[in-house]
């Protein structure tokens, strides 16, 4: 006979069903099971990428278990997210929804299925759960209350069938990742300067999608965390990722008028190696080849280390230095004369600007609206620097 092997260990459990599913089934089996298979098939996934494990279900439930609360509550944010935005053939008026319960606790390893206290909790706070919702124990809530940037509903202890004591539980608010919201990452200068002021446009032609911004310098990993598109530089290839060219990435240097006039004069290229040079990168090089100055070693100013565009433009503008600045992320000040461009020369250092999102969210109609206006309005920026330039 085969040896079953029984212990004991912690563990996360996720439980999952669908609301409503008999409803569902009355109104149309074969179209409910084929979306039902649909679903089971994304959750399957998803739980797989973070390191979870399906254990068993019946029915139209899932149980499946992390090791992680973490990758645990990013897998069951993940699951709603992706399945709140999937169009399903059903009949009219009829949507699969799924709830979701997570626990932390003890179970029994009968092997392989997970048995005790640990999954039963995990499916009652279930149905403790909204309609495309999460709802935690407090033993995974401790764990990731300030590990993950979502907002939690403290429902109080809550009375669970079956189960003695109270369980302190929470519900987990996804309106950042809803169906209705387009999370964005964004790269500094290109989010305040460029993408910022014309969203507004965005959303007088969108009002059915609220926007949510936010401003980082590192790379998000969109199976964790909750953004449906990003900006980014780099060439464009990452695994996973559907990328959009928006423009180069190119520079020209820049100074205020009152730098200009105290920095005597500046007739060539090569006049800029006494000057300060604001930045301290591979920019300055880059611009000096472009603009046939060889073995040249600019001389960077010592005063203070910039590391964004946004805040290099704000010392050129207060006359510390000349800066290398993108030309179309500061048209308004260029325009106005409160940066003055030395030279014509354009530089290039092989990099883009790129609109980015998980090749399985192609279809999302959210980033299909958002990746059409923002390409339109590309061009369209790019057709006005030329015009204005001609």
């Amino acid at each position: 006979m085969r040896s079953i092997m029984v212990e004991r260990h912690l563990t996360v459990i996720l439980a999952a069903d669908v609301v409503g599913y008999s409803h569902l089934m009355e109104a149309d089996e074969e179209r409910t099971h084929a979306a039902f298979r649909t679903c089971h098939a994304v959750i399957a996934e998803l739980i797989a990428r973070h390191r979870g494990r399906i254990f068993s279900g019946a029915g139209d439930s899932v149980l499946a278990e992390f090791a992680s609360p973490v990758e645990a509550v990013r897998a069951a944010v993940n699951i709603q997210t992706d399945l709140a935005e999937r169009s399903l053939d059903l009949p009219e008026n009829h949507q699969m929804k799924f709830r979701i319960g997570l626990n932390l606790g003890d179970v029994i390893d009968d092997d392989g299925n997970l048995f005790g206290d640990g999954v039963n909790i995990a499916a009652r706070l279930e149905g403790l759960a909204e309609p495309g919702g999460i709802c935690l124990s407090h033993s995974v809530y401790e764990h990731v209350d300030r590990r993950l940037p979502l907002e939690y509903v403290d429902i109080g202890p809550q009375r669970l069938k079956n189960i003695a004591r109270p369980i302190h539980a929470y519900r987990v608010t996804i309106q950042k990742t809803s169906e209705n919201v387009l999370s964005i990452s964004a790269i500094h200068t290109f989010a305040t300067n460029w993408l910022a002021p014309r969203l507004g446009a965005f959303q007088t032609a969108h009002r059915d999608l609220g926007l949510r911004l936010e401003v980082m310098s590192r790379v998000v990993d969109f199976s964790r965390e909750p953004f449906d598109v990003g900006i980014r530089t780099g060439n464009g290839r990452w695994p996973g990722l559907i990328s959009h060219e928006l423009m180069a990435e190119e520079f020209a240097p820049f100074c205020s008028p009152d730098f200009l006039a105290g920095a005597g004069e500046i007739s060539a290229p090569s006049d800029l190696l006494r000057l300060p040079l604001l930045r301290d990168d591979d920019w300055w090089r880059a611009w000096f080849k472009a603009a046939g100055v060889a073995d040249s070693e600019p001389k960077i100013s010592s005063l203070a280390f910039f590391n964004t565009q946004i805040v290099v433009s704000q010392a050129a503008l207060a006359g510390q230095g000349v800066a290398l600045l993108t030309p179309a992320f500061f048209a308004p000040d260029i325009k106005a004369g409160r940066l003055v461009q030395l030279f014509n020369v354009i530089a290039r250092n092989g990099s883009s600007l790129w609109l980015v999102y998980p090749e399985e969210r192609q279809n999302s109609r959210k980033i299909c609206v958002f990746r059409d206006w923002l390409l339109d309005e590309v061009q369209r920026s790019i057709a006005g620097a030329l015009g204005s330039a001609s």
